[in-house]
């Protein structure tokens, strides 16, 4: 065949497939029309009968498909991408708040659903209920504030966002602002405010030191325990006198002040073998509220909260992962490590670490493993003591071990065990 005439039939296998496929490619781009919310409630009832009263404005518009693959997905509930970007591809008011210091856990984690319902709702912000029956679910201690007789007012009323942004801020608690704004913003600072604070400017205070910002027994929600000289409302006792350049100025070093009352403990850590670093003294108010606490001893928190303020491998402080978990339920920090100063490392209680640990384990190891100084560990060259097989916090197994007691935690140490093997 001449070179023309293949030209000339390659030519016309060309115009052949032109024609042949320009219908299929108009039919390809030609947009079809699909009514995505009847075709997808078809199967999927997402009302159970009763329609919401807020409904999330892709799913009100028959929108499925901005959330949701109709065919296949990575993620579950045959979602486009994980919750947490996904939500905020149309959320940017809230992705801009997520630069806030302080992040709402749920938030971090990317658990939107757990709090709001990404169809429908009866409640504003289309969340599963209403928002303080909501929060309890994480926040237990709420069911405590809610059998106090008195109540601050927007707690009382179910209003947490009235104080707190549900995702991230700038202030501890995830409060809006500073407590000393926050409180302003509904209670006029003015001379009657003033008066009784004892002429003290307490207008830019932390106003939570000496009132429980959810609720209390005592009048004026203040908190359960107050210092003495708070009590007497005795305030020169420790502050300046409130027309002095600087009124909250102590009138002592903090260690000479508390000891001045509470010499014992003062003297326990100055004295002690391993004192508390925070204690002795000086740095008393790292632990303890000087007006008013929620215990005898005026802790600023729980043992356990107060302790994970620096003992908290998952905390701030350190950015590492996991946290600290109670020894046992019941158990406190203080049962086993002495707060203010200890004869013993880690401050711990007693004349050793077994020791400690006999104190509740009496029952365990009647024929036990040696331990002290005469036997040593041959991974550390320490003394074998209880934490040598133990976690005192926490550990991957039962019975706090460190190691499966099959056969990894003795092979630890007992190598010649292996190797007969």
């Amino acid at each position: 065949m001449s070179r023309s005439r293949r030209t000339s039939f390659l030519m016309m296998g060309l115009a052949a497939l032109v024609v042949l496929t320009t219908p299929v490619r108009e039919a390809r781009s030609a947009d079809v029309q699909i009514d995505e919310k009847e075709v997808c409630l078809a199967c999927h009832d997402l009302t159970d009968g009763t329609p919401p009263k807020v409904v999330h404005a892709p799913a009100e518009s028959g929108d499925c498909s901005s959330c949701h693959n109709p065919h296949v997905s990575r993620f579950s509930a045959l979602l486009r991408d994980r919750p947490a970007p996904l939500c905020v591809s149309c959320h940017e008011d809230v992705k801009k708040k997520l630069t806030g210091e302080v992040i709402h856990q749920p938030v971090e984690d990317g658990r939107c659903a757990e709090c709001h319902d990404p169809h429908g709702s009866d409640h504003d912000g289309l969340l599963k209920a209403p928002a303080k029956d909501l929060c309890g679910l994480c926040h237990t201690e709420i069911v405590d504030w809610e059998s106090r007789k008195n109540q601050h007012q927007p707690f009382r009323n179910g209003r947490c966002e009235t104080c707190h942004a549900a995702h991230a801020s700038d202030h501890p608690g995830l409060l809006k602002a500073r407590t000393g704004p926050l409180c302003k913003a509904c209670h006029p600072m003015n001379a009657s405010f003033r008066e009784k604070h004892g002429n003290y400017p307490v207008e830019q205070a932390a106003c939570h030191q000496c009132h429980d910002p959810h609720a209390s027994s005592q009048a004026g929600l203040f908190r359960e325990s107050e210092h003495p000289p708070f009590a007497e409302r005795d305030c020169t006792t420790c502050h300046a006198a409130p027309g002095a350049a600087d009124p909250f100025a102590l009138v002592a070093r903090q260690d000479e002040l508390c000891g001045g009352c509470h010499q014992d403990q003062v003297d326990e850590s100055r004295n002690a073998a391993f004192p508390h670093i925070s204690a002795g003294g000086t740095e008393c108010t790292t632990c303890h509220n000087p007006h008013t606490g929620d215990g005898s001893s005026l802790l600023k928190g729980s043992t356990e909260a107060v302790c994970l303020g620096c003992h908290d491998p998952g905390g701030a402080k350190s950015g590492l992962p996991g946290r600290y978990l109670s020894h046992a339920e019941g158990v406190e920090c203080t049962d086993c490590h002495a707060p203010h100063g200890a004869t013993q490392p880690v401050l711990m209680r007693g004349e050793s670490i077994a020791a400690v640990c006999e104190s509740c384990h009496e029952h365990q190891h009647g024929i036990r493993h040696p331990q002290g100084e005469e036997v040593r560990d041959p991974r550390s060259g320490q003394p074998m003591d209880c934490v040598s097989c133990h976690g005192l916090h926490d550990a991957p197994f039962e019975k706090y071990l460190v190691a499966s007691e099959e056969r990894d935690l003795c092979l630890g140490c007992h190598k010649d065990i292996g190797e007969g093997r």
